[in-house]
């Protein structure tokens, strides 16, 4: 229970939507940059190289959490044109963030040569920070599945975004509406902001299956199943249709779901 409480006070904390275990990440990670000193910083004392590098991963991390949210609204669904977005769009900003470190700790001259020079530099460490963000949302989310789940109910990471009557009741679809999710329950539905790539890592732990490229269902929610075509639709628990699409058809017939509610 301690291990568990200490899982969601992480999730709790946010910016953007970057974590605060992502944060402490960063700065792990500039330790070990600090440590190994690259591009150049090993002249320099190993106090300077820790504040130096510090100060550039988690000021940097900042940076790319508030432009990786604002990204995340408009690119929802495109995941590789996300990923290089993010990269061209961060990287100038914590290259000037990273340049300015020398003028601010070490009283040296502003120079745009330097923030030109220390671009390449600043996109392959920022290759690796996206990775290491990666890498802890996985983990977190890991963790919070393997966390005990009312039968029935949304994961954690869902429950916190519903209100209360809404995150006590038994789950029955999840559907994306441009950058939001409408969350069905049988107590009613409510839109969160959340990106549908995200909501399906969490509901993986769960009974159910995607239907489509904007659908995902829970099996216990599913009254009966129409085909045609190649498609479907599933009439749901609460009145609503969930679409088949062609995609998913095939997979979903491959189940004992299309034998129990046809």
């Amino acid at each position: 229970m301690r291990r568990a409480g200490e899982i969601r006070r992480l999730a709790a904390i946010r910016l953007g939507r970057s974590g605060a275990a992502e944060l402490v990440a960063l700065g792990l990670f500039g330790v070990f940059l600090a440590m190994i000193a690259p591009f150049g910083t090993a002249a320099a004392s190993i106090v300077h190289r820790h504040l130096y590098w510090l100060s550039a991963t988690i000021g940097g991390g900042v940076i790319a959490a508030l432009i990786e949210h604002v990204l995340a609204r408009r690119l929802t669904g495109r995941p590789r044109l996300f990923v290089l977005a993010q990269l061209a769009v961060m990287t100038p900003p914590i290259a000037v963030w990273v340049s300015l470190l020398p003028v601010l700790m070490f009283r040296e001259s502003v120079s745009v040569g330097r923030v030109l020079k220390l671009l390449p530099e600043v996109l392959a460490i920022n290759v690796g920070v996206m990775v290491l963000a990666w890498l802890m949302r996985k983990a977190l989310i890991r963790g919070e599945t393997r966390l005990a789940t009312p039968d029935g109910l949304a994961p954690f990471a869902i429950r916190t975004k519903l209100p209360p009557r809404l995150a006590r009741a038994r789950l029955i679809a999840v559907e994306a509406e441009d950058h939001y999710l409408r969350i069905r329950t049988e107590a009613g539905s409510a839109l969160v902001l959340m990106r549908l790539v995200d909501a399906l890592d969490v509901l993986s732990a769960l009974d159910g299956f995607r239907t489509h490229r904007s659908w995902w269902v829970a099996r216990t929610a599913v009254q009966a199943v129409q085909w045609k075509g190649g498609r479907g639709a599933l009439a749901l628990s609460d009145g609503s249709f969930a679409p088949v699409s062609r995609t998913y058809a095939a997979a979903l017939k491959g189940t004992d779901w299309a034998a129990a509610v046809a």
